[in-house]
Formats: structure tokens, C-alpha cells, sequence
């Protein structure tokens, strides 16, 4: 008697590091119905820098807020690593994007009351989480900001509060 062999299994090996799959984003209805993205398909590899580049008002940012978790998608599905993104609850998102998500905005938004080091600190003090000192100051050195950390926003030039 021969036995079949068993199957192969083939596991995902998670190469991306964000990945959308037919994504639509739809603000509003009827008349006032807006499509701001369309079936997109999309996958940013891990360990790499890319870019999204088109005209004002063609779905970038909106397609950067429903990867990162900002945003709901109206359809299709969402992966940050291994996780679906889409359909986890206010929880799961915020856990998801205090450890695994780090966004740089438009604005700066930051607070100004708060010297530099203190807005740089304000995630992971929010996280209960201690910064790696060793890593803080690699980090500081590496934007040139080891000079300017007592300073508040209002302090700084443009280019030091996107840094």
C-alpha cells in the first residue's frame, strides 16, 4: 500500500512592510461622492525607501492615512507586516500604530509647550515606554539636532521641527 506524500505547505515569507489590496476610499455619497482611491494595489517593501509621487488631489495622502491606520478603507484590505489592518477595532489600531507605524506629517504638529527633546520623547512617555539612550542620541546625532533639544517649536527653524 503507498501512501501519497503530503502536501507542501508553502508559507508567506512577509517581505512587505505595508501592502494594499484593491483598496477604495470613498468620501460622501451621492452627488457629493468623492473617490479618492480606486482598486488600488499596492506593496512597500520591507527595508526600503519609497516614494509616492502624483498631482495634488490624486489619493497620496489618503493613501498614506489608510495604510498607516489613520483612516478606514471603504474597500479591499489593508496589511501593515502580517496584520490586516482593516477591520481591527479602536484598540487594536491604536496598538498597531504606537509600535509599528512612524509618520511624518505635513505639519508638524507639534506641541509647543514641549521642548524638541520632550515632542521627540511624547510617544513613547504616552506608551509607558523608556527611551534606549543610546539610541536616542544615535538618532539625535544623525539629525543634527543634539544642540537644539531645550528648545520649543516657536525656537526652531522649519527644517529642525520636520526633523
Amino acid at each position: 500500500m503507498t501512501t501519497a506524500a503530503p502536501p507542501l505547505i508553502r508559507q508567506r515569507v512577509e517581505t512587505s512592510a505595508a501592502r494594499a489590496s484593491q483598496v477604495w476610499k470613498v468620501y460622501g455619497s451621492g452627488e457629493a461622492q468623492v473617490v479618492a482611491l480606486r482598486g488600488v494595489d499596492v506593496e512597500l517593501e520591507r527595508g526600503r525607501f519609497t516614494a509616492i509621487m502624483g498631482p495634488s488631489g490624486s489619493g497620496k495622502s489618503t493613501l498614506m492615512h489608510c495604510l498607516a491606520g489613520l483612516d478606514s478603507v471603504s474597500r479591499g484590505q489593508v496589511y501593515v507586516g502580517d496584520t490586516e489592518v482593516t477591520g481591527l477595532n479602536d484598540a487594536g489600531l491604536t496598538r498597531l500604530r504606537r509600535e509599528k507605524i512612524g509618520f511624518i506629517f505635513q505639519q508638524f504638529n507639534l506641541l509647543p509647550t514641549l521642548t524638541a527633546q520632550e515632542n521627540i520623547l511624547l510617544p513613547l512617555a504616552i506608551a509607558g515606554r523608556k527611551p534606549d539612550q543610546d539610541w536616542f542620541k544615535t538618532v539625535i546625532d544623525t539629525v543634527g539636532l543634539g544642540d537644539r533639544l531645550g528648545h520649543r517649536p516657536n525656537q526652531l527653524s522649519g527644517g529642525q521641527q520636520q526633523r
